[in-house]
């Protein structure tokens, strides 16, 4: 037993096990109050996403305004054109060209140029992007139109990203010999640069395209008339 005393001034007794009670109830209240607070400030005000969905779920930074098409066109294209130009063998009828770089600058063309390709493989991973502003069909037997790569590319992002990063591998071989100011290694990388860009055409752009063969070639030109003949 406890003893109050009240606002009147007289005594009271209290049980020790309401009085216990009563306490136990307060204690409930204010982890309950507690709790109601805590799950407020995570979860804001009604109809607002709370500051632990944003963390989860944060919004991409990127907003992608070229598509694949005008990727290719303006940079990638370029830029591995420009590289498979400066090195090689031309053969004319004056003779044998060996291509190749000579001066710094030209060196550091070729080093820019595979900068720019390098850079161009990162805007080819980045989710979101379409493949082009206006649809258009397939041009042969096998070959993909745009709603078809595009498809492909939405279902598989990793697979297409894995085909940049090949692309990225031969640009970087590229910017190397060029620093180095290496013909041979410029040569190899040029060719790793190709075979980059045909597994991923291959994969994406034709991969059932159909190659008509070629026409017979007519047999040799015989001097003897034919049996029968006059």
């Amino acid at each position: 037993m406890r003893l109050l005393v009240t606002r009147s001034g007289r005594a009271a007794h209290v049980p020790a096990k309401r009085a216990t009670a009563s306490t136990s109830g307060r204690a409930r209240s204010g982890i309950a109050l507690a709790m109601t607070v805590l799950l407020g400030a995570c979860q804001g005000p009604i109809g607002v996403p709370g500051r632990a969905d944003a963390a989860r779920n944060p919004p991409s930074p990127y907003r992608p305004t070229a598509t694949l098409q005008e990727l290719m066109q303006l940079e990638i294209d370029p830029a591995a054109d420009f590289i498979w130009g400066s090195v090689g063998t031309v053969v004319t009828r004056a003779g044998t060209l060996d291509r190749r770089p000579h001066t710094a600058e030209e060196w550091s063309e070729v080093r820019n140029r595979a900068l720019l390709l390098v850079e161009a493989t990162n805007l080819l991973a980045v989710p979101g992007r379409r493949v082009a502003s206006r649809d258009f069909p397939p041009d042969a037997p096998g070959v993909l139109g745009s709603a078809d790569i595009q498809r492909q590319w939405d279902e598989s992002p990793s697979t297409f990203a894995a085909y940049a990063e090949l692309l990225r591998d031969a640009g970087l071989a590229v910017m190397l010999a060029a620093e180095q100011q290496d013909a041979v290694a410029l040569s190899r990388a040029g060719e790793a640069l190709d075979d980059a860009c045909e597994a991923c055409h291959r994969a994406n752009w034709y991969p059932h395209q159909i190659i008509p063969a070629l026409p017979d070639m007519p047999g040799p030109l015989s001097s003897e008339p034919s049996p029968g003949a006059p």
